[in-house]
Parts: structure tokens; C-alpha cells; sequence
């Protein structure tokens, strides 16, 4: 039975997704996973480009490697979470990346650590996230009641800020203290601190389970369910707008451009992503309280518009301080861009077809980012790094006004 909570007003409401017990261990592995994600992005980065004293473009194929393997491994990983012990999956991948950030460390301390041992380790890395990732987002519906969903989505967007925040921030504290070994070792612990809870989980059988097919057939089930909905096909084709051109432009071009543009280390990057994680923090605490909100797709598309248009001015600071106030704007508008798509997507698909559609989900907002990333690690190169940002924002900000004008259905879809 669904636990309810009663407001002021006397109406009753769900209870909060967090006092389910299966899902608030998923969220504490999610931390932990989540701050080595984000620290990861971060410290390879910050490696490359002071450690290594490598260029841009670099930087750009470093995270690019990074995230190559979700673009290659994603679906199958969707279709695995449709088949296979999710639990166990999520236990092993994480071993696996706890694994490689390990030997990342040792190679480092041995100073044997070169550019082309940072590919291998990332594409490493970038393996074990991409297999793990499309279980998570999967195993939320399948955890709590469906008028939980929006909240349990809300919360799990917290852990994921938090991480955001204290991710780069720690492992920079770290990395300052012990060095590049240390940062890695800290990752290293937080990955195998969070199996702890995975130990710990229950996670419900995969009821009717159809024959057993290629992976390809079974993908095509989850293409021809986003294909099929004129408003799921939409919403993903703006997923892999922003993926090409914002999202790589403030996680990956903003280091660079605090590094060259505004003459501070790469390093210095943490505190934006600190102060970008506390705005998506905040509007995803606003998600979460306010629960079911009508007109999700307009919230969505109006946060995308308005996160376009603060990075297109960031691609335009000359000063720190003005790059950390848009951090800040961004993050207020990403809370909604993160909890309004991945709620509507998940809102809009069977449980039996979630993995698979999940994995979709993984492919359009994690594996194709790392193409923008190398992309506009060139263009940086040529150009600069502001002049990438704000080139990439200025075609995302075209495509989403556009649609947001003559897609009536998207932007009262809830």
C-alpha cells in the first residue's frame, strides 16, 4: 500500500520517495557514484591540462574517451537492465570503476601515467559508468509508487547536484593536499564505499519476461516507443541538441575558457560547478515539494531556452565573478531541464520497456556529449574557448525557440 502524508490543507499526498527503504539505498549508492562521475570529468581535465600541460583539444579528446563508451555500449547495457540481476550489474560496474581509478592512482604515483595511458583509463573508466548508468535511472520507477516518481526523480537529481557540488570541490581539495594520486584514490574509496549499499538492496525480479532475442531486436522495441510518440521523439531530439552543443560547452569548454580566457588554473573550474550544483540543488528541491506540476514539457523546453541563453553569455566573461553568477543561473535553470525530461520519459514508458528506453535516455544525454566535446575542443583550438561556448549555446537557443513555438502537444505534455 502507498504511504500518504497529509498537508496543511488536509489533502492527502503521497508520502516522500526517501521513506521508501529500497530507494533511499539506490540514492546513497547514487552519491557516491555521482561524486566520482563528476570528479572524474573534472580531475582527468584538470590532469591534462596542468597536470600533463596538455592543450585543449586534449582536454577535449580526454573527455571524449571518457564518454566514448556510452555512446557504444548503452543500449546494450539498456537491454541487459530489461533481462539481467540489476543489482548485480550495478555491484560489478561499480567494482570495475573503483578498479580503474586504483590503478590510475598507482600509475601515477610510479609516474608512468602518460597521455596514452589516460585514453586507455578512461575509456575504462568510461565502460563501467556506461554499462551501471542505464540500470539507475531504470531501477527508480521500479522502486516506488508511481505518484512517488516525480519525487523520487527530484530527489535522485539532488544527489546528483550534490555531487556536482562536492565532487570537483573535494577531489581538488584532495588532489591540493596529496596530488593527482590522491584525487584518484579518494574516488577510488567513494566507489567501493557505495557496493556497501548495493549490498544492502533489494531490487524486485523482472516480471514476464518475453523470449530471449538479439540485442538488436530488443532495442528496436525502445526506438520504435520513442519513434512512435510524437512527443517522446521530440523531446529526445532536443536531449541530443543539448548534448552536442550546451552540455559540452559548460562541463567540458568552461575549464578551458576559465584557463585561457580568464588566465586562472583549470583547477579554478570547481568553484562554477560547486555554485552550478547548488542552483540545481535548489530548483530540484522546488521539483520535489511541488511534486506532480502540470505542463512538464513547457518547463522543460522554457529551462533549456533560458540555460542557452546564460551560456551564451558565459562564453562572453572576462572576469571570474561573472562566470560564477551564471553558474548559478544555470544551475536554477538545469534542475528543471534534468527533472522535467528524465520525469516526462519515464512518466511515458512501460516498466518492461524502461531499460531499454533508459538506455536511449543514457545514449542522447551522456554518449553523444563527448562528440560535442571534441568538436568544440577543436573550434576552441582554432578560435577560443568563450567563442566555442557561445557558438555552440546560439544553435541550441535557434533550435529550442523554434520548437518551443510550433510544438503546442510537447509543451503540455506532463
Amino acid at each position: 500500500m502507498l504511504d500518504v502524508t497529509t498537508t496543511e490543507t488536509g489533502v492527502e499526498r503521497p508520502a516522500n520517495a526517501i521513506t521508501v527503504r529500497p530507494f533511499r539505498l539506490l540514492w546513497l549508492n547514487n552519491i557516491c557514484f555521482f561524486l566520482v562521475s563528476n570528479a572524474q570529468r573534472f580531475v582527468f581535465g584538470w590532469l591534462v591540462l596542468d597536470g600533463l600541460n596538455r592543450s585543449e583539444s586534449d582536454q577535449g579528446v580526454v573527455v571524449f574517451t571518457l564518454g566514448l563508451p556510452s555512446a557504444l555500449l548503452v543500449l546494450q547495457a539498456g537491454v541487459w537492465a530489461d533481462r539481467w540481476d540489476r543489482r548485480s550489474m550495478l555491484i560489478w560496474t561499480q567494482v570495475g570503476g573503483g578498479a580503474v581509478m586504483a590503478i590510475t592512482a598507482l600509475l601515477i604515483r610510479a609516474d608512468a601515467l602518460s597521455f596514452n595511458w589516460v585514453i586507455v583509463v578512461t575509456l575504462l573508466a568510461g565502460a563501467a559508468s556506461a554499462i551501471g548508468q542505464p540500470v539507475r535511472s531504470a531501477l527508480i520507477p521500479a522502486l516506488v509508487h508511481k505518484d512517488q516518481l516525480f519525487s523520487a526523480i527530484a530527489i535522485n537529481a539532488i544527489a546528483m547536484t550534490l555531487s556536482l557540488i562536492l565532487g570537483p570541490v573535494l577531489a581538488k581539495v584532495v588532489g591540493d593536499q596529496w596530488g593527482f594520486d590522491g584525487a584518484f584514490w579518494f574516488q577510488a574509496g567513494l566507489m567501493f564505499a557505495g557496493v556497501l549499499f548495493l549490498l544492502r538492496l533489494d531490487v524486485p525480479p523482472h516480471a514476464d519476461l518475453a523470449p530471449k532475442r538479439s540485442v538488436l531486436a530488443e532495442t528496436k522495441d525502445g526506438l520504435r516507443h520513442v519513434v512512435g510518440d510524437d512527443n517522446l521523439r521530440v523531446l529526445f531530439g532536443l536531449l541530443v541538441m543539448a548534448s552536442l552543443t550546451v552540455n559540452p560547452a559548460i562541463m567540458v569548454t568552461l575549464q578551458a575558457h576559465v584557463k585561457d580566457g580568464l588566465g586562472r588554473t583549470a583547477g579554478e573550474a570547481a568553484a562554477p560547478f560547486a555554485l552550478m550544483g547548488l542552483g540545481i540543488a535548489i530548483s530540484s528541491f522546488v521539483v520535489m515539494r511541488k511534486g506532480n506540476m502540470k505542463h512538464k514539457g513547457a518547463a522543460f523546453q522554457r529551462a533549456l531556452i533560458c540555460g542557452s541563453t546564460i551560456t551564451i553569455l558565459t562564453g562572453r566573461t572576462t572576469e571570474m565573478w561573472q562566470v560564477l553568477v551564471l553558474s548559478f543561473a544555470m544551475g536554477l535553470a538545469g534542475g528543471f531541464y534534468i527533472n522535467m525530461n528524465q520525469g516526462l520519459i519515464q512518466a511515458n514508458t512501460p516498466q518492461p520497456l524502461m531499460g531499454r528506453v533508459m538506455g536511449l535516455y543514457a545514449l542522447t544525454s551522456f554518449g553523444i556529449m563527448p562528440f560535442g566535446a571534441l568538436l568544440l575542443g577543436v573550434v576552441a583550438f582554432w578560435t577560443s574557448p568563450g567563442a566555442a561556448i557561445s557558438g555552440a549555446a546560439a544553435v541550441c537557443l535557434a533550435v529550442v525557440v523554434t520548437t518551443y513555438v510550433r510544438q503546442r502537444e510537447l509543451r503540455e505534455l506532463a
